[in-house]
């Protein structure tokens, strides 16, 4: 695992397979980078600088595949941020709120949103994520109304515990899905290029035909 500063790349990387850049966004305090901490390294620390931001690169294996994931680990940003910074950098987003902050959840919309118009579209790669699912006396966000949101965001929603140590593998499947999502994406998309291409093409083949440009076959004499 390497992690560098908040230093954003938008060159072609994202366009290699095997890459998945991924943004974990949210209020203060709900526990972003206990999240991020936990999967590489499957420890818990329970104070954090609000206010350090990080690039962590590792690898992991989806579908028996190699693949080199950017996570970012997101401090407090202004809107203005976000236009140059990690919402147009990062293939998909894990947006964080804490069950036991109403707040940091209301956020959530203004969030996804804002994600939309950096990316100047609405099928951006997501998951919701309420994390300190084990202070389920201090609840504040029903599970059920999560699940409306995650349906209106067109997002997977899941509930975790970045301080529970028997919640890592729900953790990692939280990559993992991202990974997957964009993995298929990607496929989807290159496969509609190629069937464009391939119809230009044809469409060119014709046209030569129709013009008269196409040399004329040789026939054989006996």
């Amino acid at each position: 695992m390497s992690s560098n500063g908040s230093r954003f790349n938008r060159g072609n990387g994202s366009d290699i397979k095997d890459v998945c850049k991924i943004a974990i966004v949210g209020c203060a305090g709900v526990g972003k980078t206990a999240i991020t901490v936990r999967y590489l390294t499957k420890r818990f620390i329970g104070e954090y600088c609000p206010t350090l931001e990080r690039i962590y690169k590792c690898s992991c294996k989806v579908d028996d595949d190699d693949v080199r994931l950017e996570i970012l680990d997101t401090a407090g940003q202004s809107k203005d941020a976000w236009k140059d910074g990690y919402a147009y950098w990062a293939d998909c987003f894990m947006f964080v709120y804490s069950i036991t902050d109403r707040h940091s959840f209301d956020e959530i919309l203004r969030l996804k949103r804002l994600v939309e118009q950096v990316k100047n579209s609405t099928s951006v790669i997501g998951i919701l994520v309420g994390n300190k699912c084990d202070l389920l006396h201090d609840r504040q966000v029903p599970a059920n109304e999560a699940t409306e949101l995650a349906d209106e965001i067109g997002c997977q929603f899941c509930e975790v515990s970045a301080a529970d140590w028997t919640d890592v593998a729900s953790i990692k499947n939280l990559f993992k899905t991202l990974v997957k999502d964009l993995r298929k994406t990607r496929t989807v998309k290159e496969g509609r290029q190629r069937k464009q291409s391939s119809s230009v093409k044809f469409k060119q083949a014709i046209q030569k035909v129709i013009s008269g440009k196409t040399p004329a076959k040789r026939t054989l004499s006996a």
